[in-house]
């Protein structure tokens, strides 16, 4: 036998030659489309929706978010597992479908069944980076040797340019921050100040939101130009906090300088964040297109 097929191939070279560049065409072909991974992907196709409802105990949050999800969810094609977990004030389901399904397709039919969904209080379900838990490419700190920066600086620099700037890098699908300080204004309210001019926090909170606006109006006409007019009432200082009026009384306005004090702090921190004094981040890399 293989007497005749050496005799085939001396008797048919050309036949065999062009077999043999045929045939390595298409290795180099197949070589260059071979999805090659330094560290594979072996996590399932999963898709997780994520609920936030803050001040809300475990089971309110379980009974009234989780559980309605769940029964929207099922029956998504390709479906093999669903997982929830309900926490204060937060719901987590993680949907695993099959390895033959593709996860862009996974992720259209889950946001077609949230539409899907009434929940309490116009919550709003978010579904999770599109990302594996061996997508992590990168760590890195932020510090300062400048005293001019402290640590609510850097975390406003890592929010607010950085993660803008990592986030268009291609295939990077999302910037997870942790530690630091997030600035924010505080008004700290004094309770007696409060009581002796009968007014509530639910009455300053409102005339805060409600002085943190701008106004759009039509215009002014100038000759041939038009001059636009608008109200500009976004809060830019702690001054403007201050000078907000909540009342008039007596023909006296009541301003929130006069019963509480404004300031620049931080947020609570909880959880991790409450243990890392620095502004830590993570890139993530989108899933491989062969998933």
């Amino acid at each position: 036998m293989i007497r005749g097929l050496v005799d085939f191939a001396l008797n048919n070279r050309f036949l065999i030659l062009f077999a043999a560049l045929l045939l390595l065409i298409w290795g180099a072909i197949s070589f260059h489309n071979l999805p090659v991974e330094a560290y594979p992907d072996v996590a399932n196709n999963y898709v997780q929706i994520i609920t936030q409802w803050p001040g809300r105990a475990a089971e309110e949050v379980e009974q009234q978010v989780t559980i309605p999800l769940e029964i929207v969810m099922n029956g998504i094609p390709h479906l093999e597992h669903l997982r929830s977990t309900s926490l204060f004030g937060l719901s987590s389901i993680t949907l695993i479908f099959d390895d033959e399904s593709l996860n862009d397709t996974n992720r259209q039919k889950t946001l077609e069944r949230l539409s899907q969904v009434t929940l309490p209080n116009n919550l709003q379900p978010q579904m999770g980076t599109d990302w594996s838990p061996v997508g992590q490419i990168y760590f890195y700190t932020l510090h300062s040797t400048n005293p001019k920066y402290d640590v609510m600086d850097l975390k406003s620099i890592e929010d607010w340019t950085l993660e803008k700037q990592f986030k268009s890098v291609p295939n990077v699908v999302d910037v997870s921050s942790l530690g630091g300080m997030t600035r924010e204004y505080q008004v700290r309210v004094d309770p007696n100040k409060l009581i002796s001019y009968g007014l509530s926090i639910g009455q300053v909170e409102q005339q805060l939101a409600n002085n943190n606006v701008n106004a759009g109006g039509s215009f002014i006409e100038a000759g041939l130009q038009q001059e636009n007019v608008r109200a500009i009432g976004l809060v830019n200082s702690d001054a403007d906090i201050e000078k907000t009026v909540i009342k008039t009384q007596s023909g006296t306005p009541i301003r929130i300088q006069d019963i509480a004090t404004v300031e620049q702090g931080s947020k609570i921190r909880l959880g991790r964040n409450s243990t890392i004094p620095s502004t830590t981040s993570s890139l993530s890399m989108m899933r491989p297109s062969a998933r």
